[in-house]
């Protein structure tokens, strides 16, 4: 069984002293891929060069929400001479942020449709945040979609609505231990059902949501399979199945 965890903040300050033993352990838990996003201009260098460190992974260039007031035009001159390396895969992370609105919306609004533009400039996939932000994200997407590759939302925790509107779009979904919990992550377990297993992704987004049922405070690519078993009880399927056909996923996105 080989895994791929498809969100692994990688350059977080709380992996900067075993880095190496957090990887080696996720090995050792059958985590074969990774996808690590960006967030800033910052951060791209460090995640490049850590990638070419590791085995099988793979990174995003793009702003998240939060940093959007960062944007500005020289910086997807600046994100261009990234997208050669061969370890990027896709722009991200990108999108829009409405709750917790560290940046207004309009400014991040531009930001995601600039990256958007950026997206199908190059033809890579988007990898993209959408939190309480659905209208203004479909909006912008579907401006771009008909000539936008495979991509996906990552750490879905929307409604039924939300979901349906999501797949219309043929975006891959990312689900995260939020559905170990029992109470927040109620809604969106009940909606895996939903999610046709050839648009699933697993991801930890590590060090953040944290499976409820393991201690300690910092989440870890070797907690996947605690998420790969919460699903595959969530909608019945093997864990075996759902392995094989997520990281199938995860290649397919990717272009692996």
């Amino acid at each position: 069984m080989l895994l791929a965890d498809s969100c692994f903040n990688i350059t977080h300050e709380s992996f900067k002293k075993d880095l190496s033993n957090v990887i080696s352990e996720a090995y050792q838990n059958d985590i074969g891929y990774f996808f690590a996003p960006s967030c800033n201009l910052r951060d791209t260098n460090t995640i490049i060069s850590l990638s070419k460190e590791y085995k099988n992974m793979y990174v995003g260039v793009g702003i998240h929400p939060h940093y959007a007031s960062e944007f500005k035009t020289d910086i997807l001159i600046e994100l261009e001479k990234f997208i050669s390396e061969p370890k990027v895969v896709a722009i991200g992370e990108i999108g829009l942020d409405y709750y917790r609105n560290f940046q207004t919306p309009k400014i991040q609004r531009k930001c995601f449709s600039e990256f958007l533009s950026f997206a199908v400039d190059h033809q890579l996939p988007c990898f993209m945040h959408n939190r309480n932000s659905t209208d203004d994200f479909l909006s912008l997407l579907k401006e771009q979609i008909s000539s936008l590759p495979k991509s996906v939302v990552h750490c879905f925790t929307g409604n039924k609505k939300e979901l349906k509107h999501l797949l219309d779009q043929d975006l891959f979904i990312g689900i995260t231990g939020w559905i170990c919990d029992p109470k927040r992550g109620a809604e969106t377990r009940d909606l895996l059902k939903y999610i046709p297993l050839e648009k699933l992704l697993l991801e930890t987004d590590s060090p953040y949501l944290i499976p409820k049922s393991i201690k300690g405070s910092r989440n870890e690519p070797k907690n996947l399979k605690v998420i790969l078993k919460a699903i595959s009880e969530a909608i019945g399927v093997e864990p075996q199945k759902v392995a094989k056909q997520t990281t199938k996923n995860f290649k397919d996105l990717f272009r692996l």
